[in-house]
């Protein structure tokens, strides 16, 4: 003879270990949820700082083709007089000439600009005044506004360079700067091209060329 309670008893089981699945569910959902946030937490800086590092290599990028691409234009002026002729300065030879050809992004009072007449040959006066000692690199000018502005006479060798310090977009980086620049950490970005000018008449004499 079946007894009445039963069925009773019987869902009351079933009740409980519905709860108790649904209470380990839950503890197995917290326990996901711990085990994300923590590999989060040890994969984001790495991640933010690769990301980073991707967006400043590339703006750096950037920067340096928009700088090549105003040198070489620029030359060109040198190279068939209009600059020495003119007796522009270095200061008229940037803002007229170097930077209408840069993009918006720049400062253009932070664009550097010498220029120098050197020899054919390899003596310490020739193109080799520009390389550091141990050959790894060009030399670079000063970032004061006191460097050579020679744009030099017809038939000459003629050495541009065009500097340009910038900081970074994030503070994160700035500790791998090597240098500063009005006070903040800075890498300087510099264009150089060396040509020989036209066979021009009329140069005007440069003081300290």
């Amino acid at each position: 003879m079946v007894r009445q309670d039963e069925p009773t008893a019987c869902a009351g089981g079933w009740r409980r270990r519905a709860r108790h699945f649904a209470a380990s569910c839950r503890s197995a959902l917290a326990d996901a949820r711990g085990v994300t946030a923590v590999e989060f937490a040890l994969v984001a800086a790495p991640f933010t700082m690769t990301l980073l590092g991707i967006i400043q290599t590339g703006y750096a990028f950037f920067l340096m083709a928009a700088l090549d691409s105003a040198a070489s234009a620029s030359a060109r002026a040198v190279t068939t007089g209009a600059i020495s002729t003119a007796g522009l300065t270095a200061t008229q030879f940037r803002d007229q000439v170097v930077c209408p050809k840069l993009p918006s992004t720049f400062v253009c009072a932070n664009v550097f600009v010498t220029m120098s007449v050197v020899q054919e040959g390899q003596s310490p006066t020739g193109y080799y005044a520009y390389v550091n000692a141990a050959g790894t690199g060009l030399v670079q000018p000063p970032l004061d506004g006191t460097g050579k502005f020679c744009p030099g006479a017809g038939g000459q060798y003629v050495v541009l360079q065009v500097q340009y310090p910038t900081t970074y977009l994030t503070g994160l980086l700035a500790s791998a700067a090597p240098t500063t620049f009005n006070g903040k950490p800075s890498y300087v970005l510099m264009a150089s091209t060396t040509f020989r000018s036209e066979p021009y008449n009329g140069a005007v004499a440069y003081a300290g060329c």
